[in-house]
């Protein structure tokens, strides 16, 4: 008998932790584009298991606009809420829920993300940065490539290691480091097919925030170098990953900040250029389609990338990061990109270091095609900036995806279409 208790109790268990909780999310607009003035009604019903939720849980509720109006609240969630956005001038706002368990108190687990929402925007195209481009921020740059190109091109590493058993017959994989300016070399993962009929565009893949290890990404019409953003120590178990990200990385995205020379994205970028480099050596390479791509922090240094080499042949940002710091300082007041490094009391010490780290003045120097996504309930890496850098981007190929519904997590059609088309074109097929 107590054998059968336990058993019942550990299917109990097993049925609660299978249930599957859900926001329904209705709005009234339908691609969040709105006119001024204009209302529209953000709806949430949660659900679980596709039916109606029972009482126990609550809804909570945040509703915000440009300029700093704000509404927090919580609800029983049976009863849902309908949320009322509206613009009078250029700009953002959204309503976003999540589920809280009554008795915890804590987020109900929801995949992809424990939240659901959706934003309205009024009049994208009239955005554009708050700050000025620094007078000597092309000179800034220009000596720290000149620092790079002090360092010589070499491999310091080149280890073969398996991706799987079945890859392994259609891609080599090589664990790489590659000298570099600053306290790291560059890391990653470099693949290349194996097939040797022919040469191969190159892609560049970049890191996201965090700590963790590279990637090992296949594709039959390309080489793909991933690289870590910290230039640490690849194929290690998760605990030293979390140990630097505890320790020696613990708020790195802060690191040097009020000092340029020392702002620790400095040299993170300057590996970019240097993978970059090193990517046009390979025999493999055909010698003009240069790819690169990333998320968020990876967005940012897409965007640097593709500022920075003229030899980049497309770029694909998504909802990328450190976009419009300055955004905090504008009137009315704007949300920050991230890493949100300075708010109004830290400004004055903070801002201008920071000038020299904003996508918004490497975007103006970009000439090759370019597509970048934004979604509107995305507070980590908001749409208001991403749409003004997006704005004063010279190229003449170049797309904007603004996603509705939304928040801090990768999509980008239009990059990941501009991709295959450009690999199926330099296949000749």
């Amino acid at each position: 008998m107590k054998k059968y208790f336990c058993f019942l109790a550990l299917a109990v268990c097993f049925l609660v932790s299978a249930a599957k909780f859900d926001i329904a999310i209705t709005s009234t607009s339908k691609d969040g584009l709105v006119k001024k003035g204009e209302v529209v009604t953000v709806t949430a019903a949660p659900t679980l298991d596709g039916k109606a939720i029972p009482a126990g849980y609550t809804l909570s509720v945040e509703v915000w606009h440009d300029g700093g109006k704000r509404l927090l609240t919580k609800v029983p969630a049976e009863k849902g809420y309908t949320a009322r956005l509206s613009l009078n001038m250029p700009g953002w706002a959204f309503a976003k829920f999540s589920l809280l368990d009554a008795k915890t108190g804590k987020t109900v687990r929801m995949s992809p993300r424990p939240y659901r929402g959706s934003g309205i925007f009024l009049a994208p195209e009239k955005m554009r940065p708050s700050r000025k481009v620094p007078k000597d921020f092309d000179a800034f740059w220009e000596t720290n490539k000149k620092e790079l190109a002090s360092v010589p091109m070499k491999v310091l590493e080149k280890k073969k290691v398996s991706i799987n058993a079945r890859a392994d017959k259609t891609w080599v994989c090589y664990d790489m480091k590659i000298a570099c300016a600053g306290p790291k070399p560059v890391s990653g993962y470099l693949q290349i097919p194996l097939n040797k009929s022919r040469k191969y565009p190159v892609i560049l893949e970049v890191a996201g925030a965090g700590v963790y290890d590279s990637y090992k990404s296949c594709h039959a019409n390309a080489i793909i170098f991933n690289i870590n953003a910290h230039g640490i120590l690849n194929g290690q178990p998760k605990s030293y990953y979390a140990g630097l990200q505890k320790k020696e990385l613990k708020g790195y995205p802060h690191f040097g900040s009020g000092d340029r020379d020392k702002i620790y994205f400095k040299y993170m970028f300057l590996r970019v250029l240097r993978a970059l480099e090193y990517l046009k050596t390979l025999p493999e390479w055909n010698g003009k389609d240069i790819i690169v791509r990333g998320s968020s922090q990876g967005g940012a240094q897409t965007i640097f990338a593709a500022a920075m080499d003229k030899d980049v042949t497309l770029a694909s940002a998504t909802v990328p990061a450190m976009v419009e710091y300055g955004a905090v300082l504008d009137t009315p007041r704007r949300r920050s990109g991230w890493p949100q490094p300075y708010n109004t009391a830290t400004a004055k010490k903070l801002a201008a270091s920071w000038d020299y780290y904003d996508m918004a003045n490497f975007a103006r120097k970009i000439t090759c095609p370019i597509y970048i996504s934004t979604g509107l309930i995305d507070v980590t890496c908001p749409p208001n900036g991403i749409l003004g850098m997006y704005n004063v981007i010279p190229a003449q190929k170049k797309g904007m995806e603004i996603h509705r519904d939304m928040g801090h997590f990768g999509r980008n059609d239009i990059g990941k279409k501009a991709i295959a088309e450009a690999l199926i074109k330099a296949s000749g097929k």
